[in-house]
Formats: C-alpha cells, structure tokens, sequence
C-alpha cells in the first residue's frame, strides 16, 4: 500500500471515531432515559441534599409520576419554553416564572397539584402546566454540539436565580406567559373574566423581532361559512358576502376582540380565534376573491409576560427582576427557599 494511500485510510477513520464516537459519547454523558425515566448523569446529579427541594412531574410520553429537583425540573421547562438563543436575563426571568408556577402546585407545601393527575405537583403538557423536555430531548432538539452551548446558558441562568420566585402579597403568583403579545399584553379578565391584580395590561415593545409578530390566514369562503354554522346552527348570515355582516363591538385594553357581531349572534373574539385557529384574537379581516383574510397581530393568549418582549428588554439592558417586575404588575421578587 502507498503511504498516501495508508493516510487517507487513517484520516478516514479518525474522522469516521469523530463524527460517531463523539455524539454517542455525549448523549451517554448527557443522559439518555433508563426504563425509570431517570437519566445517568441526571441520576447523579440528583443526589438530594437534605432540605432540597423536589417537585413530581407526570410525564405524559411514560404515563407515569417521575420525582426530581425542583431545578432540575426548571431547566427542561425553560429548554422546552423559551427560544435558548435568547438573552440570558430573558431567561433568568423565564427561570423564575417556571419556578414560581412550580412552586405554588407543589402539593406538599400547599399547593393545587396537577386537576389531570393525582398524585402529580404539575405535568409535562404545556396546555394545561408548562412544557419540559429531558436531556435527552434537547439533544434532539438542537443538535449535540449546540446542546453544550444552550444547555450551558440555561444552566446559568437557574443556577444564578436558585430559589427565587415572583410573590404578590407574600404568596407565589401564577405567571402566565406566552410567545408575543402584539405590543401590548392583556388584563386577565379581558380574556378569562378573573381580575388578577398582578396581571395587568402594559406596554410591550420591541417584539416585531418575533416570526410571529404578524401572520395572514386565508380561509375558503365555502369553509368559512361551514365552520361558522357547525359552531352557531342558528347563525342567519350572507352566505356570499359574510364579510359585510361582521362588526367588532369591543376590543380589549391589549387590543385583542372581545365582541364581534356575525350575522344576528354576537360571539367572543377568542371564539372565532380557536374555530379558525388563528395565532390570537387580535385580528382584522377582509374579503379577497372567494376567501376571507385574516391578519393576526401576536400569539398567544397574551397575559402576562411576553416572552419576545422579555428579550428586547434584556437586550436594552434591562435584568430579569425589571422584566419581571414590568409583565406582573406590584410584584416581589426574592429568596423563597434556600
């Protein structure tokens, strides 16, 4: 064999060592789930100090109650909840508000638990808790080589705010979040009836950097006007020109619709969002051809912290208690444990 010949065949295989050895050694360091749902190193890590806050998680994919530290359990909420590109104070404050709604449903201090799962604190299902992925799964998510550096940022940021949460009056709130409230966040009864004195209405600059911030949604003229008689069988509307026959009557202080006229009923905003699954209820219309068209400002319900706006603060300089103290109106922001 010729020597280039003989160091071709060894530069193939290092690079071959490198491209798979290196990832299957992380995923192993990293934690792949044993058939208990507790990862290795995880495992390790998980060592319980005595006094060490733990929290029980159902699992949804295991059908199952998995215990862990708290902090743990906070830093698959914040990989599974928040863009880890961002800022690291957005995150320390995404940090806190997964701890806080943590804190106030841990059974064995006080709280609610899971309504879906007893025996459970809080589940994995991000519509009805919080969203939480393992190790393992931000690998996926990422990729192995941006893991270590996404991991690493979120690490920081619950490690530097261990046992903070949000209080108003001396109890631990329920930090409501969401995507991007189209420049202005919404008071809680606007959108479910509760008034919630910490979750009011405010400015929220900044988040046309969100892919979201604006969306367009065309809907068949013919499926428009099915869907609105699966939903109202009474609804007496212009089947050809039902455009004409819509009225907002009242928008909320975010400026999402509250009251809109279809026809002869009159409907929630947040109805006509969910039955034409539109990214929130502040929306226009008109008609084009044979189709109505809806432009969408924000996503999500748009109480409390805007997650887009968290990140533009923090990148105008802003911390995560100023954040956090900007989305919940009268708040706290201290030590809750050690």
């Amino acid at each position: 064999m010729k020597k280039k010949d003989f160091t071709f065949l060894v530069l193939i295989f290092f690079m071959f060592a490198i491209i798979v050895g290196i990832p299957a050694f992380a995923v192993r360091s990293c934690g792949v789930s044993d058939e208990r749902g507790i990862t290795g190193p995880e495992k390790k890590g998980q060592v319980k100090k005595e006094g060490e806050m733990t929290i029980r998680v159902f699992i949804n994919s295991k059908n199952r109650i998995e215990e862990m530290l708290l902090d743990d359990y906070v830093k698959g909420v914040v990989a599974a909840e928040m863009p880890a590109n961002f800022n690291i104070e957005a995150l320390k404050a995404q940090s806190v508000a997964a701890r806080t709604y943590a804190v106030k449903r841990i059974i064995k201090f006080g709280g609610s638990g899971c309504s879906l799962h007893p025996g459970a604190d809080i589940c994995d299902d991000p519509t009805h808790c919080q969203g939480y992925i393992t190790r393992a799964e931000m690998i996926k998510k990422w990729g192995i080589f941006a893991f270590y550096h996404f991991y690493s940022k979120i690490n920081q940021a619950v490690n530097s705010t261990k046992g903070m949460v949000i209080l108003y009056n001396g109890k631990p709130i329920d930090p409501l979040f969401h995507s991007t409230s189209g420049g202005r966040t919404e008071n809680s009864e606007d959108v479910w009836g509760n008034y919630i004195p910490y979750l009011r209405s405010v400015a929220s600059p900044g988040e046309e950097e969100s892919p979201k911030f604006i969306s367009v949604k065309s809907i068949p003229l013919s499926e428009f006007i099915v869907k609105l008689r699966e939903k109202w069988p009474d609804v007496v509307i212009d089947p050809k020109n039902p455009e004409k026959q819509m009225e907002i009557l009242e928008r909320s202080t975010g400026g999402r619709v509250k009251r809109i006229r279809i026809g002869n009923i009159v409907a929630k905003g947040s109805d006509l969002r969910e039955l034409f699954e539109l990214n929130s209820a502040n929306f226009t219309w008109k008609r084009e051809r044979d189709e109505i068209k809806f432009t969408v400002l924000g996503y999500g319900h748009g109480v409390g912290m805007s997650q887009y706006g968290a990140n533009y603060m923090a990148k105008k300089g802003a911390n995560f208690v100023d954040i956090l103290k900007h989305y919940y109106t009268g708040v706290v922001v201290q030590k809750f444990y050690e």
